[in-house]
């Protein structure tokens, strides 16, 4: 296959053309992971996969990472099935983060399959943490270059009643994780502002939630500036995967009314410093 890498915005992003993802050999691959290295999250258009098909394309990135608190489809637990119906009010990942930080175990990567689609909205911004960090002045990155965070999955937020009737033991309470603020990526080695929504990331360890706040609140406006951002509109079809470990997101509630039904699997990461 002849591949080419088509940007999406300046910061971040690229459409990758060329590729039947049913049928990759390992130089293939290999030549999509480069691309995903260099540009965060990619994306392929017009692709016609089974879920056992989809499964078999993650496995080639590392181990598929079941979600501790949501289960996956009954033939294939390794996928998520995230659905919207036209009456819900509450999208799943509708706040800026990185994909399980809630656990000791992050997930490295996310694959998301759009099965079905409203006709206009539903798009997915992805943020370039990399340059969170670059962009910092040398005198915030001192400041916070040995601080660590604490993470818990908020379980009562709201959610679609479909999703809620998803969760797995709903009244059992979440297990916290500390992670580095700023945290290499486990490949390249550069430097990431490592950062989740409020709900997510709590506090720095060692200050109370209140003395945390201002700190946090900045870092998490500062990496959601625009020029660090992509967007991508969704098509049937369409397979996106992003490096957790150095790009956040946000699922965009803008299609009330229609319905939206994708299909994500999570892959392990490895557990931070």
């Amino acid at each position: 296959m002849k591949l080419e890498a088509v940007p999406l915005s300046g910061a971040m992003g690229a459409e990758v053309c060329g590729a039947d993802l049913r049928q990759i050999d390992d130089n293939t691959f290999a030549a999509i992971h480069a691309i995903l290295l260099k540009y965060g999250m990619i994306f392929f258009r017009d692709q016609d996969i089974t879920p056992s098909q989809q499964l078999n394309l993650a496995r080639r990135w590392g181990e598929p990472h079941f979600h501790p608190y949501m289960p996956g489809l009954p033939d294939h637990p390794e996928i998520i099935e995230v659905v919207k119906n036209p009456e819900d009010n509450h999208t799943f990942g509708g706040n800026w983060h990185t994909d399980q930080m809630f656990t000791p175990t992050p997930a490295m990567g996310t694959m998301l399959y759009a099965k079905e689609v409203p006709a206009t909205g539903g798009d997915t911004m992805f943020g370039n943490l990399y340059l969170a960090y670059e962009s910092l002045s040398n005198g915030m990155k001192a400041a916070i270059g040995d601080l660590r965070t604490f993470n818990l999955y908020d379980k009562k937020k709201g959610r679609s009643a479909e999703m809620r009737g998803k969760l797995k033991q709903p009244e059992k309470p979440a297990e916290p994780a500390e992670h580095p603020l700023v945290r290499p990526h486990g490949e390249t080695g550069r430097p990431v502002l490592y950062i989740s929504y409020e709900r997510i990331t709590r506090h720095i360890v060692g200050m109370t939630e209140e003395e945390s706040l201002p700190l946090l609140d900045y870092l998490r406006r500062h990496s959601t500036r625009p020029e660090f951002t992509c967007r991508l509109r969704w098509t049937p079809g369409t397979l996106a995967f992003w490096d957790n470990r150095c790009v956040q997101h946000m699922a965009l509630n803008d299609y009330h009314g229609q319905r939206r039904v994708m299909h994500r699997i999570t892959l392990r990461g490895e557990r931070t410093s």
